[in-house]
C-alpha cells in the first residue's frame, strides 16, 4: 500500500511542471506567425520563396545594370501595398486612385523617396528592396513582424518582439537610386529646365553653375525683367505686392494667389481672400515677409534676386527641398521635391 502512495504522489509530481508549462504564454508573434504560415501553405508559397530576414518574394524583374540598392541611400519608388486579402492600403499611382474612386485632380500622385538607413525604413520593405536596380520591379511580403522599424539581424530577434502591424504585400518599383539626394535633385532640376516644353523652351541650356551667386540649391531666370529707373535695391521697409504660383517640377500646381488659377487646377477655397499679396522687404532674404508672415527660404530668396525690379516684372525660381518642406513635403508636396515659383510684381490693390 505505501508503494502504491509513493508512486501515486511521484506521477502528480510529474504533472505539475508539464500542466505549467501548458499555460506559459506565447511568444510574441506566435499566433500570427502559425497563420502566416496556414496561409502561405494553401497558396503554394515555400520556404525557396524566402528571403532576407523573413520576407517571401511572390514575384521579381531583374535588369542587369544600374547602381543597386543599399544602404543608407535614397531608394525612388513607386509602390502599392496590400493584406493579404488584396485590399490595397498605400499606392503612389494615379491610376489605382482612380480604381477606387479617391482621386483627387489636386494630389500628388507619383514616385516617392525612400531613406535606406536602418532605423528609418521598415525592416522588411529594406530585406526587399535591397540589391534592386533602376527599372526593377518586385512584389513581396513582409510579415507583421517585420514591419518594424528596429533593426536586428536575425528573424528570431523580430518574432520575439511584441508586433501590432499587420502583415502587408508590397508591390515596388524601383525608378532610380542615389546616394546623395541633393545631386538627384539638382540632375532633375537641371533636365526640367533643359526640357522642350519647359516655357516653350526658352531656359534651355541651364546648367547646375547658373547658381553661381545666387545660392547653393536654387536657380533663377528672368522671365518678364522691367528694371526701375534708378536701379536701387528696395529699402527695408518696402512693401511691394505679387502674385505668384508654386509647382512642382511636373507641373503639379500646388499653391497660388490668383483666383481663376486656383479655380483651374482644384485649389480654389470658398472665402479665402485671392488677389495682389503684400511682401514686405527686410534687410535680407530671409527677412522678407509675405502677407506678415514668414516663408520657406527658397521663396524668398527668389524674390531676392527680383530686388530693384518694378511692376510687371516676373522671374522664375526654383531650389531644391532643403530650400521648400525637406524630407517631410507638405500636403500634396512630396518629401524630397524640388519647387518652383513663378512671381510677378503687380500693382498694389485698390482700396
Amino acid at each position: 500500500m505505501k508503494n502504491i502512495l509513493k508512486y501515486i504522489v511521484f506521477a502528480a509530481a510529474a504533472i505539475v511542471p508539464v500542466s505549467c508549462a501548458r499555460n506559459v504564454p506565447e511568444g510574441a508573434n506566435e499566433a500570427g506567425k502559425r497563420y502566416l504560415d496556414a496561409w502561405l501553405k494553401v497558396n503554394g508559397i515555400t520556404e525557396a520563396d524566402k528571403a532576407g530576414r523573413g520576407i517571401y518574394i511572390l514575384d521579381h524583374t531583374t535588369t542587369e545594370s544600374g547602381l543597386q540598392v543599399a544602404a543608407d541611400g535614397f531608394a525612388i519608388v513607386n509602390f502599392r501595398t496590400t493584406d493579404l486579402e488584396g485590399n490595397i492600403s498605400t499606392y503612389t499611382d494615379k491610376e489605382t486612385a482612380e480604381q477606387l474612386g479617391t482621386y483627387n485632380p489636386s494630389g500628388y500622385y507619383g514616385e516617392q523617396v525612400w531613406l535606406t538607413t536602418a532605423g528609418t525604413i521598415r525592416a522588411g520593405v529594406f530585406d526587399g528592396i535591397n540589391g534592386m536596380r533602376k527599372g526593377e520591379s518586385k512584389k513581396f511580403i513582409v510579415p507583421s513582424w517585420l514591419m518594424s522599424y528596429e533593426n536586428f539581424a536575425t528573424e528570431e530577434e523580430y518574432l520575439a518582439e511584441a508586433s501590432d502591424n499587420s502583415n502587408t504585400i508590397y508591390e515596388v518599383t524601383v525608378e532610380d537610386f542615389t546616394m546623395d539626394i541633393n545631386q538627384w535633385q539638382f540632375n532633375k532640376m537641371v533636365q526640367t529646365f533643359n526640357e522642350d516644353d519647359f516655357y516653350d523652351g526658352r531656359f534651355k541650356g541651364t546648367s547646375i553653375e547658373d547658381t553661381t551667386g545666387i545660392g547653393y540649391g536654387i536657380f533663377y531666370k528672368p522671365i518678364v525683367e522691367y528694371p526701375d529707373k534708378n536701379n536701387e535695391k528696395f529699402p527695408e521697409d518696402t512693401t511691394i505686392y505679387i502674385n505668384y504660383i508654386g509647382k512642382l517640377l511636373n507641373g503639379l500646381i500646388f499653391d497660388t494667389n490668383i483666383e481663376n488659377v486656383a479655380k483651374d487646377n482644384n485649389l480654389y477655397t470658398e472665402g479665402k481672400t485671392y488677389g495682389p499679396t503684400p511682401v514686405h522687404w527686410g534687410e535680407t532674404a530671409s527677412d522678407i515677409t509675405l502677407d506678415e508672415s514668414e516663408v520657406i527660404s527658397g521663396f524668398s530668396m527668389t524674390l531676392w534676386q527680383m530686388n530693384s525690379l518694378t511692376t510687371g516684372s516676373k522671374g522664375l525660381g526654383m531650389f531644391y527641398s532643403d530650400l521648400g518642406y525637406g524630407y517631410s513635403g507638405s500636403t500634396s508636396i512630396p518629401g524630397y521635391a524640388p519647387l518652383i515659383f513663378e512671381i510677378e510684381f503687380v500693382a498694389a490693390p485698390e482700396n
